[in-house]
């Protein structure tokens, strides 16, 4: 089976908000600029929450989320596929524990916290119940993988007070604890399904990710490309045959997957093609396909935009 090139970066994902005045000032509260306000062709108003990212030459503002403003969007029952939560992915650990301290005193409410033995994670909500994620990776190196090779990954208590004490060395570095101060980027995806098994089925054999951990007794799975730990993770931990995704909800509008170059997104359509997906696009033309981009919906009718750097924001 041909694999999804490993070059891909997870783009934005497109939240649908009801109040977007209250969503907008929770991210600005958590560290974000708001980049961009415009109007797209329907007349709607987007807002574009970046932060500057400062980790390569250009320092350009990069989007983590883009938020859609829609006064009559429905929100969604608990048990109908969707967003489960974004993932903001820090440089190091000192990210981390700054990131923490900062949104900590800031009066952000967390969810939780976690070490999944790859990686690190603080957990919270917006306003409207999107989830979000802010995690730093251990070196691919320190993975744990079982004798068969396979990558082990589990969900034990974060140990916040270490975090903190080993990472920020002196008392200015915690009374100036700042969000995100080496920046960050978009991680990975983790979304409520309906059918894990056709999920994974769909992520797995019409996209080309990976299958990278495999909690189908636990009702969750983990894929990526690349070799990464995951860039998409799925559940059903509460939507085990629920309801399908409905466009013009409140939450995930959908989320966008980013190749470098228009060669690695041809690729990306000629894996498609070669599978059941592609024949039912073909079948659909309200399937947006041009040199730049390309979309799909999972079995969940989440819709996905796998576009090339030169057609990204």
């Amino acid at each position: 089976m041909r694999k999804i090139p490993g070059n891909i970066r997870m783009g934005p994902p497109v939240l649908r908000v009801k109040n977007i005045e209250r969503v907008s000032a929770f991210y600005e509260r958590l560290g974000f600029q708001i980049d961009k306000k415009y109007q797209n062709k329907n007349g709607d108003i987007l807002f574009k929450p970046s932060f500057r990212h400062g980790t390569d030459h250009t320092d350009r503002l990069r989007s983590i989320v883009i938020l859609h403003h829609d006064a009559n969007a429905k929100y969604a029952p608990r048990h109908s596929a969707g967003l489960f939560h974004f993932a903001i992915l820090v440089p190091d650990r000192k990210s981390l524990a700054s990131t923490y301290l900062a949104l900590k005193d800031s009066g952000i409410e967390y969810d939780g916290f976690a070490d999944h033995l790859v990686s690190e994670s603080l957990y919270l909500r917006d306003p409207e119940n999107n989830g979000i994620e802010i995690y730093r990776d251990r070196p691919s190196k320190e993975w744990p993988r079982n004798s068969e090779g396979y990558l082990m990954m589990d969900t034990l208590p974060l140990d916040l007070d270490a975090l903190v004490s080993e990472e920020l060395d002196t008392e200015e570095e915690i009374v100036n604890a700042r969000a995100f101060p080496n920046g960050a980027r978009l991680g990975h995806i983790h979304l409520r399904v309906t059918n894990l098994e056709r999920s994974i089925k769909f992520y797995h054999e019409r996209l080309g990710f990976d299958i990278t951990v495999d909690w189908s007794s636990m009702g969750a799975a983990f894929l990526s490309a690349g070799g990464y730990h995951h860039h998409i993770a799925l559940n059903t931990w509460n939507t085990w045959n629920g309801t399908a995704h409905t466009v013009g909800e409140a939450g995930l509008e959908y989320f966008a997957i980013t190749t470098p170059d228009t060669s690695t997104l041809n690729t990306i359509k000629s894996i498609m093609y070669d599978s059941v997906m592609s024949k039912r696009q073909e079948k659909h033309p309200q399937d947006e396909n041009n040199e730049n981009q390309i979309s799909a919906k999972d079995p969940d009718g989440i819709q996905i935009l796998i576009k090339s750097e030169s057609d990204s924001d």
